[in-house]
């Protein structure tokens, strides 16, 4: 294959059955653009309602939001919705030109993949207000193999049908999705204060802790420490410390001789009745039956995220 050949634009335009929802996949495609007449307003475009992700494999491209310019290097994606307040072009080369090279003088290359808006939007729209309109992610991340694999079965001809199309958008932002709960995951980006707080819990779940406890030994103040866990974590400071008691509690119940309300004392709780609460919302299951729930057999421990 030449080097031109790898490149190309895929569009799909399939009869949406009338008794499921299904995401539809509108177009996708990998270029290099070495034309200084490529640019996209968002408001002038025909082609929509439409939610469009592009990612830089190398050069530059600029994306204008509102009354905000942002570049687009190697490594970056954009997430818009059309139309909208937006416009993306090649990068201007300092010399008067609108060009389409970086400093290096190479040219915008990237992928993009483009939606239907129907049954996306809630989740486009939690996907933009967590990861920003300009996320990054390295070539080899879930999320970019999985925009290449779109690419490369529409470029070999296999998206044949709505439903094999509608599987790779979902997997698409399922990835984006994931991605951000990944980010969150990462322990090493929390903030310092954040880190003393699970680290506090993890050590302490087994005693009935107030959030005053956790915040003064994480040196903030209560409704700081609230705050900033929540955003780092994804997470509560008492959904953290109760996913901590219930993945020790559903082991116990499987492993140990303890009785339900030793089980409760053993994680922190100091009623019985009120463990038995929680951990039926958590598991689906009262403690006893979970304890002895055939459908269960393998289960010694559950992880909760």
């Amino acid at each position: 294959m030449s080097s031109s050949e790898k490149y190309g634009v895929f569009g799909y335009r399939f009869q949406e059955p009338a008794v499921q929802p299904i995401y539809q996949l509108y177009a996708t495609g990998y270029e290099k653009m070495d034309s200084l007449l490529y640019e996209w307003d968002g408001m002038k475009r025909t082609d929509g309602p439409l939610y469009l992700f592009q990612y830089t494999v190398s050069g530059c491209g600029q994306l204008e939001l509102g009354d905000q310019r942002f570049s687009v290097p190697a490594g970056t994606a954009f997430m818009v919705e059309i139309p909208g307040k937006h416009r993306y072009f090649a990068r201007d080369n300092g010399n008067g030109d609108n060009g389409n090279d970086d400093e290096n003088g190479t040219p915008w290359e990237f992928y993009f993949v483009l939606f239907r808006q129907q049954h996306l939007g809630e989740l486009w729209s939690a996907m933009l207000d967590s990861l920003g309109p300009l996320p990054t992610f390295p070539m080899d991340s879930p999320v970019i193999r999985m925009l290449q694999l779109i690419y490369a079965e529409a470029r070999h001809g296999r998206i044949e049908d709505v439903h094999q199309a509608s599987s790779l958008v979902y997997q698409f932002m399922m990835e984006l999705s994931r991605s951000r709960s990944a980010e969150r995951r990462q322990r090493s980006s929390w903030p310092d204060k954040v880190q003393r707080a699970a680290a506090y819990m993890e050590q302490h779940y087994t005693r009935p802790e107030s959030l005053d406890d956790i915040a003064a030994a994480a040196g903030s103040s209560k409704y700081h420490l609230t705050r900033t866990f929540a955003e780092a974590t994804g997470m509560t400071l008492l959904a953290y410390m109760t996913r901590l008691r219930m993945e020790k509690a559903t082991q116990l119940l499987r492993q140990s001789p303890l009785s339900v309300h030793e089980v409760a004392l053993a994680v922190g709780y100091t009623s019985g009745s009120y463990f038995s609460k929680v951990f039926r919302s958590w598991t689906g299951f009262p403690p006893s039956e979970f304890r002895e729930a055939q459908e269960l057999p393998a289960t010694w421990r559950f992880m909760f995220d």
